[in-house]
C-alpha cells in the first residue's frame, strides 16, 4: 500500500508540473485514476495526462487544429513545431487535419469511455471533398501512451482518400532504435537478421524509411523509438515510442531536419474509396522518462490495459504436433501423446495441420493438400475432432487446433461452398498452383469464412485457435470492394472485422497468431490474439533468445511463443544442457514440440523440473516488461554473456535469465534496473536456492556475480521486494 501511494504521489506531481499554471482554467471533462481529459475553453485547447505525461490539443473554431506539446513526466517536450498530426490526402492534395486555409471547418469535439480508456473526438468538415475527418485519441492509467487513428466520413458522393497517415510529428533529435523483421520465413535457413535491434543517428537532410509491402512485420516490425537526454535539471534520458497497430503493409520516414526529427509513419502508398466511412491505422506513441527499459514498460503497460482491456496474458505450457509429426497424424497417436505430455506438466494441446481430408498427400510436411476443408479426416480420426477435445480436458489439458483461415485448396473452394471469384488474384495469379488466398475485403466471403469457422467452433469447441497465414499477394482483382491499390488494406480491415466477430462471440477462445512465423507481428493483434510464435526456425537456443530478446522490447513477453524441440545440435534424449535448451525459451510462452516416447525416465524427469521452474517464475512473466542488461545475443559476434530482466506491475518482482556463450568468461556481474533503492530484495536462483536478502540500491550498484556452473549455462534468479 505504501508503494501505490508513493506511485500515486510521483504521478500527481508529475501532472502538477506538467499542467503548469495553465491547470485552473481548465475543466476536468473525464478522469479514470491517473488518466484523464481536461478542457480549456478560454485557451481553446483539450490536453490529455496519463502516467505522468500530458498532450495538448488546439481545439477549436477559431483557429488551426495542432498538437501543442507532448511533454513527458520530466519535463521533457517532446513535441516542436506545433502543427496537426495527421495528413489527409485527397484531390491530389496533401493537406494538414484541421487547417482553415486548406478549406477545413471545426465540427466539433466529444469525449466518452470505452473499456477502460477515455476517448476524445474531435471532428472537421472538408467541404470541398465531401468528408467529414475525425481525429481520435485514446488514454489509460498507468502509461505516458496516446493511442491516435482518424475516421473519414463521405458527407456525399464517394470520395477517395489516399496514403493513410497515423502520425505526423516533429520531434527533437535523438539516437533512432528500430527492429528488423523476421526477414524471410524457411524453418530451414537460420538467420540472425531477424528482430535485431538496430539504431542510427541521423544527420541533418538525412532520411531513414522503412515499412512493409505485404505483411506488417515481414522486413521490420512497426515500431521505432527516439532516446534523447531528458529536461534540464532531470537525469538520465526520455524516450519518444512509437507502435503502428496494423498488420499490412506500411510505411514510415524519419527526416533530420533542423529542427529536429519530422516522424511519418502510416500505411504504404495507397488509395481507396470512403463509401460510407473508413478508419486509419491505429498508432500508440507516447514518451517517458527512463530510457528504452521505461518505454518497453510504458508500451506494455498500453498493451495490456488499452489494447486488450485487461484481458490477461496467460502463457501456458503448450504442446504442438507439427514438428514431431508433421502431418502424420492420427487419433491413436494424438491420444498418445496427449497422455505422455500431460505427466510432463504440459496445459494446452495442440493438433497442428494435418487433421483433414487429403493433407499429407505429397509427405508429411505437405498440409496445402486438402487446405479449406474445415472437416477431420473420417479416415484417421473416425470420431471427429471433439472426442480428442473431451480427452485432453479429462486429463487436465486444453484444447487447441490449427487453421489456416485466409487460404484454400485451389482444387476444393467451390467443392466447400465458396466462389471461385472470392480469391485473391495480383496480375490475374493466384501466387500460387494449388492454393489461393481468400480476400477478407467482400463482405459475402468474410460470412461464408465465419460460417466455416464457426461451424468448426461449434463441434469441436476448441480452447485455442492457431491462426497461421503461410501465403500474402495484395489483391488488385475487380469486383472485392477495392482498388487496384487498396486490396492490402481491405483485407487487413477485413480481417480485423473477422476476428472482433470471433472474439466477441467466443470471449473465452485463445487464439494464436502466426504468419509463416513471425510475419504479421504487430502491436495492433494483441487487440485479437494471446499469444505470437515469432519464427518457424525455432532452434538452436541462441536464436530463439535473439528473437526474444529483439522482440521483447515492444511486444510483452508473456505473448511471445517458442518452442523446444529435439534439435538435432541440441538432442533431447541424454541432453548436454537440457535446462539451456528449456530456459532460453522460458522468457516468454513456453512450448514443447518432440516426440516423447522416445525420451528415458531420467529424460522425463528432468523435462518435468524444467516445466515446473517455468510455472514457479510465470506469474511475474505474465505482467512483465523486459530489459537487456547485456547487448542482444545472436550467431554473429554474441557477447560472452547474455542477460535479460523481466519485471512485473510496480517493479517489486524480477525474473532475471543469464545465459553463458563464452566458456572462457566464468563469470558476469549483473546489476538490475528500475528498483526501489530502499527496498529489501530477497535474490534466489532456482539451481542455488536463497542467495541473500539486500537493497535494491546495493543490487543496482555492486549487481550479483554469477559464476559458470558445472551443469548448465543457463541461470534463472527471482528477485523480490520484501514487504
Amino acid at each position: 500500500m505504501l508503494r501505490r501511494s508513493a506511485i500515486l504521489f510521483v504521478l500527481l506531481l508529475s501532472l502538477t508540473l506538467v499542467r503548469g499554471s495553465t491547470a485552473a482554467a481548465a475543466t476536468v471533462v473525464a478522469q479514470n485514476g491517473d488518466a484523464s481529459i481536461e478542457r480549456d475553453t478560454a485557451a481553446g485547447t483539450y490536453a490529455l495526462y496519463a502516467g505522468g505525461a500530458a498532450l495538448t490539443l488546439a481545439v477549436d473554431s477559431s483557429r488551426d487544429f495542432e498538437v501543442l506539446s507532448l511533454i513527458s513526466a520530466s519535463g521533457r517536450t517532446w513535441s516542436i513545431a506545433g502543427a496537426s498530426d495527421s495528413l489527409i490526402r485527397t484531390g491530389g492534395r496533401t493537406l494538414a487535419l484541421g487547417n482553415r486555409a486548406s478549406g477545413f471547418e471545426y465540427r466539433g469535439a466529444t469525449v466518452d469511455s470505452h473499456a477502460g480508456s477515455l476517448q476524445l473526438h474531435v471532428s472537421y468538415a472538408l467541404p470541398a471533398a465531401n468528408l467529414v475527418v475525425t481525429r481520435h485519441y485514446a488514454v489509460v492509467p498507468g502509461s505516458p501512451s496516446f493511442e491516435a487513428w482518424t475516421s473519414f466520413t463521405a458527407s456525399g458522393l464517394p470520395v477517395t482518400v489516399a496514403d493513410l497517415n497515423a502520425l505526423a510529428l516533429t520531434v527533437p533529435a535523438g539516437t533512432l532504435t528500430w527492429l528488423t523483421g523476421l526477414q524471410g520465413d524457411a524453418a530451414n535457413v537460420p538467420t540472425d537478421g531477424s528482430f535485431t535491434l538496430e539504431q542510427k543517428t541521423l544527420a541533418v537532410g538525412e532520411t531513414f524509411t522503412v515499412g512493409a509491402t505485404r505483411r506488417a512485420s515481414e522486413q521490420t516490425v512497426p515500431w521505432i523509438a527516439i532516446d534523447s537526454p531528458a529536461a534540464a535539471g532531470a537525469a538520465g534520458t526520455d524516450e519518444f515510442y512509437a507502435a503502428l497497430m496494423w498488420s499490412g503493409a506500411w510505411a514510415l520516414s524519419v527526416n533530420r531536419s533542423s529542427a529536429g526529427l519530422v516522424v511519418m509513419l502510416g500505411l504504404a502508398p495507397m488509395s481507396t474509396t470512403v463509401q460510407t466511412s473508413v478508419d486509419g491505422p491505429h498508432v500508440v506513441f507516447g514518451a517517458t522518462s527512463g530510457g528504452r527499459a521505461q518505454g518497453t514498460a510504458a508500451l506494455r503497460s498500453y498493451i495490456l490495459e488499452g489494447i486488450r482491456g485487461g484481458r490477461p496474458l496467460t502463457p501456458l505450457v503448450t504442446y504442438n504436433t507439427w514438428y514431431a509429426y508433421g502431418t502424420a497424424i492420427d487419433e491413436p497417436t494424438i491420444r498418445g501423446e496427449m497422455e505422455r505430455a500431460a505427466r510432463l506438466g504440459v496445459e494446452l494441446f495442440v493438433v497442428d495441420a494435418g487433421w483433414y481430408p487429403g493433407a499429407g498427400a505429397d509427405g508429411p510436411s505437405d498440409f496445402d493438400a486438402g487446405l479449406g476443408s474445415f472437416t477431420a479426416d473420417p479416415d484417421r480420426f473416425p470420431n471427429g475432432l471433439a472426442p480428442l477435445r473431451d480427452y485432453a480436458h479429462s486429463l487436465g489439458l486444453k484444447f487447441g487446433l490449427w487453421v489456416e483461415p485466409e487460404r484454400t485448396s485451389l482444387a476444393l473452394v467451390v467443392e466447400n461452398g465458396g466462389r471461385e471469384e472470392w480469391l485473391a488474384t495480383a496480375g490475374g495469379d493466384y501466387g500460387s498452383d494449388h492454393a489461393g488466398q481468400i480476400c477478407l475485403a467482400g463482405a459475402s466471403a468474410r460470412q461464408w469464412l465465419l460460417g466455416r469457422l464457426t461451424s468448426l467452433i461449434e463441434d469441436v469447441h476448441p480452447d485455442y485457435l492457431k491462426w497461421d497465414n503461410n501465403m500474402f499477394i495484395n489483391c488488385d482483382r475487380a469486383g472485392h470492394g477495392h482498388g487496384a491499390t487498396d486490396g492490402n488494406f481491405a483485407h487487413i480491415a477485413g480481417l480485423y472485422d473477422l476476428l472482433s466477430t470471433l472474439r466477441t462471440r467466443y470471449p473465452n477462445l485463445l487464439i494464436e497468431n502466426v504468419s509463416g512465423g513471425g510475419n504479421r507481428l504487430d502491436v495492433g493483434m494483441l487487440r485479437y490474439t494471446d499469444a505470437g510464435w515469432m519464427d518457424d526456425r525455432t532452434a538452436p537456443s541462441v536464436h530463439v533468445r535473439h528473437n526474444l530478446e529483439g522482440l521483447g522490447v515492444v511486444f510483452p513477453p508473456a505473448y511471445l511463443l517458442s518452442f523446444v524441440t529435439d534439435h538435432e545440435s541440441e538432442p533431447l534424449h541424454d541432453a548436454p544442457d537440457l535446462s539451456l535448451y528449456f530456459r532460453s525459451r522460458m522468457a516468454g510462452a513456453l512450448g514443447l514440440c518432440f516426440r516423447s516416447d522416445s525420451l528415458s525416465e531420467g529424460d522425463e524427469s528432468s523435462i518435468e523440473r524444467e516445466i515446473a521452474i517455468y510455472k514457479a517464475i510465470r506469474d511475474t512473466i505474465s505482467v512483465a516488461a523486459a530489459a537487456l542488461l547485456t547487448p542482444q545475443t545472436g550467431a554473429d559476434n554474441p557477447p560472452t554473456w547474455d542477460v535479460l530482466q523481466e519485471t512485473a506491475w510496480g517493479d517489486t518482482q524480477l525474473v532475471i535469465s543469464a545465459f553463458q556463450l563464452d566458456d572462457g568468461e566464468r563469470t558476469v556481474n549483473v546489476k538490475p534496473s528500475g528498483l526501489l533503492p530502499d527496498s529489501d530484495y530477497t535474490v534466489e536462483s532456482v539451481d542455488a536456492g536463497t542467495l541473500g536478502t539486500v537493497t535494491g540500491r546495493a543490487l543496482m550498484t555492486s549487481g550479483i556475480d554469477l559464476v559458470q556452473s558445472p551443469t548448465t549455462a543457463a541461470h534463472i534468479l527471482l528477485i523480490t521486494a520484501q514487504p
